[in-house]
């Protein structure tokens, strides 16, 4: 009785300091972002701060994949987030280089629109897979009211974005379409996200999925970006950035607990009889 009690303990406490660092994480580099508003600073800030933020879930998704292989259900759906949070990181770094580098601010489209959108394929993959394990038991009815609140979504979203458009000339619709992409896939994906994060709570271990979490942050940017992109990212873009380094850093969190909590490992139960001889 004593050994369940010391691992319900440790799974208590290590929550509550990944939300203590998360929410930390998140405030400080925001708060960064946010004092370099009024200056011509503000693009390297945002810039790196999403570099930053999403190479560290891309570096922790690499190690869930070395130390946990690529068999079975979750072996191939973690290998296929990590390819998603490297395209990802490769996106931002070439957004990055573009506007830091080369001094073109804000290019979109982009190469980096082209790495982006091909994440979607793995990151939809590792979705989807795990929402077969992390969705049972979903209601019906909760189903069908996503299903509906999205698909109003995308028809309000869509009706919004040509109304506000400020985009002409040459390349103007393939902006458009690009914009309304994003959400698009965004919302195919917010199904599942959702789906398990309504039903999450039942385990001292899955009580908080991060990584769904962290997607419909995610959503939440592209969403704001598409409105922006249309109408040439007139007006401040900083709860845009600050909507991506929460989405970064949740689905890092979550891979840091998947990693800590969820891989069996070896090495450390051939040590405890030795240990305790």
């Amino acid at each position: 009785m004593e050994e369940p009690r010391k691992e319900i303990t440790e799974i208590k406490r290590g929550r509550k300091n990944l939300v203590a660092t998360l929410v930390g994480a998140v405030v400080a580099i925001n708060l960064v972002v946010l004092a370099t508003s009024q200056s011509d600073a503000i693009i390297a800030a945002s810039d790196l701060s999403r570099i930053l933020t999403v190479g560290a879930a891309a570096v922790i998704s690499a190690i869930v994949v070395a130390r946990q292989n690529v068999t079975g259900i979750f072996g191939r759906a973690y290998l296929a987030l990590a390819v998603g949070l490297v395209l990802w990181l490769a996106a931002e770094s070439t957004w990055g280089y573009y506007e830091l580098v080369l001094q073109i601010e804000r290019p979109f489209p982009s190469i980096a629109d082209a790495l982006w959108l091909s994440a979607y394929g793995p990151i939809g993959f590792h979705l989807f897979s795990t929402a077969r394990f992390y969705g049972r038991g979903v209601g019906r009815y909760k189903v069908a009211a996503v299903i509906a609140g999205m698909s109003v979504f995308v028809g309000l979203y869509i009706t919004g974005l040509a109304g506000v458009s400020q985009l002409q000339g040459e390349g103007a619709e393939l902006a458009i379409a690009i914009s309304i992409a994003y959400p698009l896939l965004d919302t195919v994906l917010f199904m599942p996200a959702i789906l398990i994060v309504l039903n999450s709570g039942k385990g001292y271990l899955t009580s908080i999925p991060w990584i769904f979490i962290g997607w419909i942050a995610l959503g939440i940017a592209d969403t704001l970006l598409g409105i922006a992109q249309v109408q040439n990212f007139d007006g401040d873009l900083f709860m845009i950035n600050a909507f991506y380094v929460i989405a970064y850093l949740a689905m890092a969190a979550g891979l840091w607990w998947y990693n800590r909590f969820f891989i069996f490992d070896k090495a450390k139960l051939r040590k405890q009889p030795a240990a305790a001889g």
